[in-house]
């Protein structure tokens, strides 16, 4: 039989193993892999713009407002000449489902939610890459838009953020890939972007074929500063609404004949690629970020 002493340090010696294995086994499971995220930034021209920032459009300089700017990106993939093309698996949260993430806000729900930015979003959260980080990679890609085999499914059956009735048509149609509704103090203006051209038996019923215009848009980035750092996706609204003049006659439901539609599409299209060199995208911009110094390095 054991001693008494022998018997109590076999005790704590076990408890000692235990505790010590799930040291490892949380730090396995937790810290070793932590999940990485993509800040996403909206701008006006340089500068950051908010829900009550105050911009002007057009010759006459009036002043607008930013009521609600929401988007869904989808099928983000990282790049580098060493790897090639690695697909960007996302964490499911409620602003991700389906490879696909919803981004922006809706500024008059978020006043009525007394503070709280439930109806906001400006983070892509990404599962770890497998052999890579980002900062190994040189380019990223995505589409603006819902893919053409979730984008008509019921929203009432679907996981969030596909489920948001202010950001869904009807099945033929689907979703609204982008809603940029801005007012002044007497006017309002919309862009409402979205596939068009959908056949169906009637619009509560799914297409089987793709639309003829699916209105999605692809992007190639070259990550700018690709150094050691957060990866950033910033949002030009300035770029967006270039030489589109902002009355309500002119807001845009993804008409492909209206004038405003055909400048909106134009300036969200990336400039076409010459002599194999990536696409250049006035609207979007990727770059890495270093982090601020909080201070852990100072003697």
């Amino acid at each position: 039989m054991l001693s008494a002493k022998r018997y109590v340090f076999v005790v704590i010696f076990i408890i000692f193993i235990s505790g010590v294995g799930g040291f490892f086994s949380f730090t396995l499971m937790g810290e070793s892999t932590p999940r990485s995220s993509i800040n996403v930034q909206l701008l006006w021209q340089q500068d950051e713009l908010k829900c009550q920032t105050p911009f002007q459009v057009g010759d006459d300089n009036k002043t607008w407002y930013m009521e609600q700017f929401q988007f869904f990106i989808s099928d983000i993939e990282y790049g580098s000449e060493k790897a090639g093309w690695q697909k960007v698996n996302l964490t499911q949260t409620a602003f991700q489902a389906h490879d696909t993430v919803l981004l922006g806000t809706n500024c008059l729900s978020a006043k009525q939610q007394t503070g709280s930015m439930k109806n906001s979003n400006w983070t892509i959260e990404l599962e770890p890459l497998s052999g890579a980080s980002i900062n190994e990679n040189s380019a990223i890609r995505f589409t603006l838009g819902v893919p053409f085999e979730v984008n008509h499914l019921n929203p009432i059956s679907q996981k969030s953020p596909l489920n948001l009735p202010s950001m869904f048509w009807v099945w033929q149609t689907g979703h609204k890939f982008m809603r940029l509704e801005l007012a002044t103090n007497n006017e309002q203006w919309l862009f409402h972007l979205g596939s068009t051209g959908c056949k169906s038996a009637s619009v509560m019923r799914v297409p089987e074929q793709a639309c003829r215009y699916p209105n999605r848009f692809n992007f190639e980035l070259p990550i700018a500063n690709n150094s050691i750092g957060r990866l950033a996706l910033n949002v030009n609204l300035a770029e967006m609404l270039n030489n589109v003049e902002l009355t309500s006659l002119s807001s845009c439901q993804s008409e492909q004949n209206k004038l405003s539609c055909q400048q909106l599409f134009n300036n969200l299209s990336p400039v076409k690629k010459i002599n194999n060199t990536p696409a250049v995208s006035s609207v979007f911009r990727a770059i890495n970020i270093k982090p601020e110094n909080t201070g852990e390095d100072v003697e």
